[in-house]
């Protein structure tokens, strides 16, 4: 079924219809929680309806005191206008006008006086570090920094009296992108106040070739520069709306396609692209259904366009009686991508590991297929046109809040990676491509009739598949591990720090087969859920099991020859013995901890009051673990409320590689501090 599904989206997808949709929603603004976005959520609701899909328009209030899970509600915004004018030499430059740009703002600034301010810029060159501001008179005036805006915006507005901030921040992406790829490129910035009516801060973004021209001024030996600012905004008690469409099916069980639809003009590929195709992909199942080439779905397709992560919080937590009905979901978050313009790679970024879900291998599944594009000379291999892969879980989009395991909905994302334009005003629909627009809007139809209509043909063919891909995605995981141990060695001083590499090494390339493995066998054992169980389904599902388990042993001896070679040793046998951290005293202290979470779904911190007291003791933890990440995110998906922290600490070793049980345990007590978990 998987395979006639695929070939008649593909048939009835209109890659031009979903390029017209990416356009026209390029054109709102739409910031979240503002009008612009509730008029790019009409005209998603006004298409649908002519296409007679059932669809609604949901409105939740965007104020203070409301609260979704973890996620605090936060005011509407709206700016009409805002303009930011150099007076020098008896002359008026114009380095930003939200008329012309908008991301020449930084979103959700606050107002100035009506009639605009006269003053001067001051250059602060670290506008993060306190110590910079020593000596210099800011009050009143605007600082020109580069970083992000918010944190300069905390020291120089809500510290040191200043009126606003200008950055000239460009994210750098090697080797796709440094500042100067973009010369007159504007970065997406925002601020999230917890408290809007206490927000001073306004903030403009110029691009870096004004940057560069402003700090030749202030290196001239000028001290201040003479400017106007006006910001006409305001913030408002108003309403978050997302747009839900369904296709009903035979039973009140659903699977769910989430586009997030935030993002300042133009904002094309992210996510004008996620949202368009999926609109046409909504349009694609349902024409297919009502003409009779496909059956109506057993479970119920839901299709949703919200504001990016809080759109989510708001859904499942405003509707948990349908949250619990939902059997799978997929997110399409920058999707379009023209890819020699962009660099980009499509990808199927798997779920979140710490729920088994058959998501992962589904999606998976169907790109393969969609990869077997153009036949060679003898007709005996397919390849593709476009660049794609399979990646592990990475997080930062709304798949992270429907896969935690305190949700419960398996949710792979679709995106294309990296992305030279990302969050700039040089994000247009010149570089959206409508044939990517398909792969994903066919693989997402694909997948959603699926998991609402799969047969246990169906699910045996993706444990099949799932088995096959292991060997791939693992093999890429490892190989990223030794190539790690390579590049260490390289710059190792002396033998001893070369056998501590190996040591470590061995001690992480175990640690992951054994978790990978796991894993990969667990989320076979999911596909129960997609398709009534059968004899088929049963032998597919425990012959991939154990491939699976005879793949991973195989993986862990290959690894380790590559690493011997890697050290220059004759035989697997000369490595050292995997390390063992010496944390007895940690361990003890983990095994009588057990972490529960204060919130459903991972904790938010967007327009959270943090104090500065624990801003502080962040900044001190960080002092002293530099260059530990502690993977935060994953530590919450794996607190279940039974795991202890030493429990945990190995599931993240696992995972990634991560080994600090004392950072651990130090960042777990803060984040009680902060209520993400319970104190006990």
């Amino acid at each position: 079924m998987i395979h006639e599904t695929l070939r008649l989206t593909k048939e009835e997808f209109q890659p031009r219809g979903a390029f017209n949709c990416v356009a026209k929603l390029a054109s709102f603004h739409r910031v979240q929680c503002s009008p612009g976005i509730r008029d790019a959520a009409r005209y998603i609701h006004a298409y649908l309806k002519e296409q007679g899909i059932q669809t609604e328009i949901l409105s939740l209030p965007a104020k203070h005191g409301v609260r979704w899970w973890s996620q605090e509600s936060f005011p509407e915004w709206f700016c009409r206008d805002a303009e930011l004018v150099l007076l020098e030499d008896g002359k008026r430059e114009r380095l930003c006008a939200f008329s012309e740009q908008k991301t020449s703002l930084v979103q959700r600034s606050a107002p100035t006086p009506p009639e605009g301010i006269t003053t001067t810029m001051v250059f602060v060159e670290n506008g993060e570090d306190p110590k910079s501001y020593e000596g210099l008179d800011v009050k009143g005036k605007l600082v020109f920094s580069r970083g992000t805006a918010a944190e300069i915006a905390a020291l120089a507005v809500d510290k040191f009296g200043a009126a606003g901030v200008v950055v000239d921040t460009m994210r750098e992406q090697p080797p796709v992108r440094d500042r100067f790829d973009l010369p007159d490129g504007r970065q997406y910035l925002s601020f999230w106040p917890a408290n809007a009516e206490n927000h001073k801060a306004f903030g403009f973004v110029v691009s870096p070739r004004q940057g560069e021209a402003l700090r030749r001024l202030f290196s001239s030996g000028k001290r201040e520069l003479a400017v106007f600012a006006r910001v006409d905004s305001e913030y408002f008690d108003g309403s978050l709306e997302i747009v839900s469409a369904i296709i009903p099916g035979e039973t009140d069980e659903e699977v769910t396609a989430v586009a997030h639809l935030c993002h300042p003009e133009p904002s094309a590929n992210d996510n004008a692209s996620g949202a368009g195709a999926l609109m046409e992909a909504v349009r694609t199942l349902s024409a297919l259904i009502a003409k009779g080439s496909l059956p109506k779905p057993r479970r119920t397709i839901r299709f949703l366009w919200l504001p990016e992560m809080t759109g989510s919080y708001a859904f499942l937590a405003s509707n948990e009686d349908v949250l619990r009905r939902t059997v799978a979901a997929i997110n399409l978050d920058m999707v379009g991508e023209n890819q020699a313009l962009c660099g980009s790679t499509f990808m199927v970024e798997r779920p979140v590991a710490a729920l088994a879900g058959f998501g992962g291998d589904l999606s998976a599944c169907i790109l393969g297929l969609l990869t077997k594009e153009v036949d060679n000379l003898a007709r005996n291999h397919s390849n593709s046109t476009f660049r794609y892969s399979v990646s592990p879980f990475s997080g930062g989009s709304d798949h992270n809040i429907w896969g935690d395991p305190s949700v419960g909905v398996t949710c792979p994302m679709l995106i294309q990676w990296p992305d030279k334009f990302y969050h700039t005003s040089e994000d247009t629909i010149d570089k959206v491509d409508p044939k990517m627009l398909a792969v994903a809007g066919t693989l997402t139809a694909t997948y959603l009739y699926t998991a609402a209509t799969a047969t246990p043909a169906d699910a045996a063919y993706i444990a099949d598949q799932a088995a096959v891909g292991f060997a791939g995605e693992a093999s890429a995981i490892l190989s990223h591990i030794t190539d790690k141990a390579r590049e260490d060695i390289s710059k190792a001083k002396g033998q001893d720090e070369v056998t501590t590499i190996l040591a470590k090494t061995r001690r992480t390339i175990e640690k992951r087969v054994a978790f990978l493995s796991e894993r990969r066998r667990a989320d076979v054992a999911s596909l129960v859920k997609l398709a009534p169980d059968s004899v088929m389904f049963c032998q597919a599902r425990s012959a991939a099991q154990e491939h699976i388990a005879k793949t991973a042993d195989y993986l862990w001896a290959k690894s380790l020859r590559e690493l011997a070679t890697v050290a220059g040793l004759k035989d697997v046998s000369e490595l050292p013995a995997p390390w063992r951290p010496e944390e007895e005293e940690a361990l003890k202290r983990a095994s009588e901890i057990v972490p529960k979470r204060a919130f459903r779904g991972p904790y938010s911190g967007i327009s959270r009051e943090t104090s500065a007291e624990h801003k502080e003791k962040m900044k001190a933890f960080r002092e002293k673990y530099k260059g530990a990440s502690i993977p935060s995110a994953y530590l919450q998906y794996w607190a279940d409320g039974n795991r202890t922290l030493a429990e945990i600490a190995d599931l993240l070793e696992g995972e990634t590689g991560f080994r600090n049980t004392e950072a651990l345990i130090e960042y777990y007590e803060l984040m009680v501090e902060q209520g993400v978990y319970l104190a006990e």
